[in-house]
């Protein structure tokens, strides 16, 4: 993708003429020719998301009004990691399953393994400030600082393979079993990275989606059916140390910056997360193990009178944050999500693939993050006001009873990955042998997945109207202060120059 940046020329404001004043004018509206609003398919709120990045990233400039100052000076064209194939199927994706009119949203971020290059970024929201056409300036894909929601939303148990990833590193075996009651209280005390620990003085209970789900399961099965009690006893097993560490290696932070809380529940999800954020986590476990930061710039060139040069632009930073053999192992697990278990309407047929359902309680969220090896995707479902609660609901003029993470974020992410992928390899993961117990199966695998926990924050409130009300969240500054607004200007051809592979590994 290619666009680049322009100070609009706009002419002089003046008084009518006498003759205009004398003659009845007709007003034509036509329509904005600068600035992310004239992006095209779907890609206003990534073009949104690439104008923060440079007004962010002091690699652009010291201060905010320096970096301000160079865009709004005009004559940058930048190549970004927008892929025309992957961002045109994610739309379509969107536009199918959900309408721009529900009473609910969807977003959905696609990301390189082994790179962090962003290859599509889009929501069922246009991006625009008419709230009567439902549009939003708000990017529920990214963090607050990025033009995101307030918190970002709570992930349900797409959070459970973190908890999973940080066990074994601990030297938890891949067959771990607990007893996984259908119902408990939140084991206590509960060892965190200081000497005080985590009290369940309160006595708060948590419980499976079904009464069927009682163990005692093996992480297997467990991961399948997405049991609530078989997580957070695994966390107060191995402590919760352990389990922010590994976040803090995959870089998964609140919505609104903040680290995550030291607290059982999270194994739960009950942390507002982004979309970006959950799936260049989950492209780690694509990449054997390897994080490496989201990116969306390939390069700026600036044009200053008829001289050119190229700016220096963030690249992505790619650490170890778990063993290959954990990676591989968590992807045996969340491949039997997508082949038998919550996650099985949203598994594709023609490659190897694997992932995670959520849905937060009451079901204000739902969740699905997937990947193959080469393509990790993250898809939310949700009301920004995280007031709907998704039962007895239409959405996309189709009427659910209830809501869960295998039935509407899935098939988003399946249809999103099918067209993404399409023509590109198909590499597999690479096995390793996950020992099979013979153990009563106390469910069909397609429930609805989590959400009822009842401790520690069940999300963080009003992310905004979905109207572009974000609780004084601007797309410029973040200091609430008089931070010049640039502009951008998006040519027409604003799809080309980039052959957007999407299935690189780097």
């Amino acid at each position: 993708m290619w666009c680049s940046s322009a100070w609009p020329r706009s002419a002089t404001s003046r008084g009518p003429s006498a003759k205009a004043q004398k003659e009845k004018l007709g007003l034509k509206v036509s329509k904005p020719r600068n600035g992310c609003i004239t992006a095209v398919d779907g890609a206003g709120f990534f073009c949104d998301y690439v104008r923060n990045v440079f007004l962010t990233d002091p690699i652009f400039g010291k201060s905010k009004e320096e970096r301000a100052k160079i865009w709004n000076r005009g004559g940058l064209t930048i190549k970004t990691t927008l892929d025309p194939q992957a961002q045109d199927s994610v739309q379509a994706s969107l536009k199918n399953h959900v309408y721009k009119s529900d009473k609910v949203a969807a977003a959905a971020t696609l990301v390189e393994p082994g790179t962090g290059k962003i290859v599509a970024m889009g929501q069922s929201k246009p991006y625009g400030t008419n709230a009567k056409q439902h549009e939003t300036v708000i990017n529920y894909s990214v963090n607050y600082s990025m033009g995101g929601s307030n918190f970002g939303f709570p992930t349900g148990s797409t959070f459970k393979p973190f908890v999973a990833a940080a066990a074994l590193e601990e030297g938890r075996p891949a067959d771990q079993e607990y007893s996984s009651p259908y119902q408990m209280e939140y084991p206590s005390p509960v060892q965190t990275c200081d000497s005080r620990p985590w009290v369940n003085t309160n006595g708060e209970k948590l419980e499976n989606e079904s009464e069927s789900e009682r163990g005692p399961f093996r992480l297997r099965k467990a991961m399948e059916l997405s049991v609530n009690t078989y997580f957070v006893q695994m966390i107060s097993d191995i402590g919760l140390c352990p389990v922010v560490n590994m976040t803090n290696k995959l870089q998964v932070v609140q919505g609104n910056g903040d680290k995550l809380p030291e607290v059982p529940a999270i194994a739960l999800g009950s942390k507002g997360i982004s979309p970006l954020t959950m799936a260049s986590a989950y492209a780690a476990f694509a990449a054997r193990g390897m994080y490496c930061t989201p990116v969306a710039i390939e390069s700026i060139t600036q044009k200053v009178g008829q001289e050119k040069k190229s700016l220096e632009v963030p690249k992505s930073t790619c650490s170890r944050a778990m063993s290959e053999t954990t990676a591989d192992t968590i992807n045996q697990l969340l491949k039997g999500v997508v082949d038998s278990g919550t996650g099985k309407t949203a598994g594709l047929t023609d490659r190897q693939n694997a992932g995670k359902t959520g849905t937060t309680d009451s079901r204000k969220n739902a969740w699905f993050v997937g990947y193959t090896p080469n393509l990790s995707g993250a898809v939310w479902v949700g009301s920004a006001t995280q007031k709907v609660e998704m039962h007895q609901i239409s959405i996309g003029g189709e009427y659910y009873d209830l809501v869960f993470g295998g039935k509407v974020p899935g098939p988003i992410w399946k249809d999103a990955m099918t067209g993404a992928l399409a023509g590109k390899d198909a590499p597999g993961f690479n096995y390793v042998e996950i020992p099979e117990h013979n153990t009563p199966d106390p469910g069909n695998g397609d429930g609805n997945d989590d959400g009822n926990g009842n401790g520690n924050g069940n999300g963080d409130g009003d992310n905004g109207d979905g109207n572009g009300n974000n609780g004084g969240n601007g797309n410029g500054g973040t200091d609430g202060g008089t931070f010049p607004n640039p502009t951008i200007s998006i040519p027409e051809n604003l799809f080309q120059g980039n052959n957007g592979n999407g299935g690189r590994r780097g």
